[in-house]
Order: structure tokens, then C-alpha cells, then sequence
């Protein structure tokens, strides 16, 4: 039996398309959200967010934080800004490189980062998630 979705909508926002590749087929391998929707650019994930209700925004959001032009700390702070509802309504995970303490609790700080998870996302780290978005609705 296959259970219902904890989300229905996902974003991934990877500069790296082996990433998000990887990154969804884990997602769907565990059911976590209905709809998947990937961006390489954090610019045109951010075009999306301002126009989309914020009855639709995506229910998690998975994001890189280094990546060229903009990276994930900064794809934080403009999305608070350009749609702040939207912005409110996602629990972020953080899917990094960095080891960096200083990177964790900067992303921290933001209050919808729920996790700072090692690259590369594992079917271990999403069953993590599903109990922690499990536990705070």
C-alpha cells in the first residue's frame, strides 16, 4: 500500500543536474510529495515563487547552498522578500557540501530550515524528514 504524500508540492534548487536527478528520484522513491518541480538557477526558481498563490507554494524546498551567482543564503533572503507568505509556508532543507558550523547555523537562523543534510541526499535522509514534517503539522 502506498501511503499518502506528506507534501504536495517540492522544490529542488541544485546548480547540478546529477544532484537534483538523484535528489528526486529519492524523493519519489519515498513518496514524499506529489509534484517535484526542479530548478538549476536559484533566479528562476525565484521568478516562480513571486508569482505563484501562496495556496501553492511548495510544501518543502530543497536547496543547495553553493551555487554560482546566487547562493543558497542568499536565495533565503530574497525569497523572505519577494514573497514573504510563500516563503513562510515552506520548510526549507538544506542539501550541502559544507561541513562548515558556521553554514549550519546561519541556516539555522532562518526559522523554516528544518535540516542541513549532507550531500548527497540517501533514502535514510528522506525517511528523516517525512517523520520530522510528520511531527510539526
Amino acid at each position: 500500500m502506498i501511503r499518502p504524500y506528506p507534501v504536495e508540492k517540492a522544490y529542488l534548487i541544485d546548480d547540478s543536474e546529477v544532484d537534483l536527478f538523484v535528489h528526486k528520484k529519492f524523493i519519489e522513491l519515498r513518496h514524499l510529495a506529489n509534484e517535484i518541480v526542479t530548478f538549476t538557477s536559484p533566479s528562476q526558481a525565484l521568478e516562480k515563487m513571486a508569482t505563484i498563490p501562496d495556496n501553492e507554494a511548495p510544501g518543502i524546498l530543497f536547496l543547495d547552498l553553493n551555487m554560482p551567482i546566487i547562493n543558497g543564503f542568499e536565495f533565503l533572503e530574497k525569497a523572505k522578500h519577494i514573497s514573504s507568505d510563500v516563503f513562510k509556508r515552506m520548510r526549507v532543507v538544506i542539501l550541502t557540501s559544507s561541513n562548515s558550523i558556521a553554514d549550519r547555523e546561519r541556516a539555522q537562523a532562518f526559522d523554516n530550515v528544518i535540516s542541513f543534510i549532507p550531500k548527497p541526499l540517501t533514502v535514510q535522509g528522506i525517511d528523516d524528514i517525512i517523520k520530522l514534517i510528520g511531527t510539526d503539522k
